[in-house]
């Protein structure tokens, strides 16, 4: 089957600048791995992971705010154009994330679209294992499984993966349904992400994602979750940009509804005072699965509570000045 991966550019603004460069080369020698021209190709290789054309690399970028100029220097650095991949960089005017995404696939032409986001790295056979899920004609959407980077090896990057909003890394892998997604590791036969593109929410960078997991649902379409699927996403970079995704999370939660109560801003701080509480036992619990110390703990719980103080924050002064944060923190 042929397939097109849809690189969008704006996380790569504001990563650190090695992520792009490392998701770039994993798609490079995933893609020769696979591509079924290739001399190289072991005749004994499963037959649903052969790429019978070129993979279909398709980056798309705010043309209001990146050149095309620096876009091009770095794929250059990793991507030329090969018997294996063939790229494309196209601009698209007031690019927000799901919109460079959209654009996108409306130029696909893999019979599978996977939609990745420049700083998620794909881990070894990620490519493979979207190609041999979709081999199963039940599979109309498959979702990878994005997990936070760990290998930094400190209190925060642990405590990261095990409070932040993804899974810890998938060591069973195989494939069952779902109920989830998130944007930036997930796959679509072409003719479902075309006829249910992201919706448009000025303002909310993610929640179209939200709501079309909704309509897939309300539809009968059936997530699949793909646990070999995997790619890692860095922690934020630095503390200007920790608070900042932080307090935008709360933001987008306050702008996700039509009308703010009283009692709606003071379930947002009950629920989060108990997620500190929940993840606080998480990582006493669980931190040996992402390496984390018994010293590393303290610290740990100290990164979870600023998070999730700061998300309230957003919330809260969302709700009263929504006006001043219209268009502030749109992460």
């Amino acid at each position: 089957m042929s397939v097109s991966v849809i690189l969008e550019w704006e996380n790569a603004t504001h990563a650190s600048q090695d992520r792009p460069r490392q998701t770039l080369a994993a798609l490079r020698t995933q893609a020769s791995e696979c591509f079924s021209d290739t001399p190289s190709f072991p005749s004994n290789v499963d037959s649903r992971v052969r790429l019978p054309t070129p993979l279909d690399l398709i980056i798309p970028y705010d043309s209001n705010e990146v050149d095309e100029s620096e876009v091009r220097r770095v794929v250059s650095e990793f991507i030329t154009e090969s018997e294996s991949l063939h790229v494309r960089m196209i601009p698209v005017g007031d690019g927000t994330y799901c919109r460079q995404k959209n654009a996108g696939a409306a130029v696909a032409t893999g019979e599978i679209i996977i939609l990745l986001d420049s700083d998620v790295t794909p881990e070894p056979n990620w490519l493979a294992s979207f190609m041999r899920a979709f081999s199963d004609p039940r599979v109309q959407v498959a979702v990878g499984n994005t997990y936070v980077d760990i290998s930094p090896g400190d209190a925060y990057s642990r405590s990261m993966a095990l409070t932040w909003m993804f899974p810890l890394r998938d060591t069973e892998g195989g494939l069952r349904p779902s109920d989830w997604f998130y944007a930036n590791n997930v796959a679509f036969r072409r003719e479902i992400l075309l006829s249910h593109p992201f919706p448009h929410t000025p303002g909310l960078k993610h929640h179209p994602a939200t709501l079309l997991v909704r309509q897939l649902e309300q539809e009968g379409i059936t997530l699949w979750h793909v646990g070999d699927a995997r790619g890692h996403h860095p922690t934020p970079n630095g503390i200007v940009h920790f608070c900042q995704r932080a307090i935008a999370a709360g933001r987008a939660r306050a702008f996700t509804h039509d009308s703010v109560a009283l009692s709606s801003v003071a379930d947002w701080i009950r629920r989060d005072a108990l997620e500190v509480g929940w993840y606080v036992k998480r990582i006493v619990r669980e931190g040996a699965k992402v390496g984390m110390h018994w010293w590393q703990m303290p610290a740990a719980m100290g990164v979870t509570l600023a998070y999730h103080l700061l998300r309230s924050g957003g919330s809260l002064l969302t709700a009263a000045a929504p006006g001043l944060m219209r268009n502030r923190f749109e992460l």
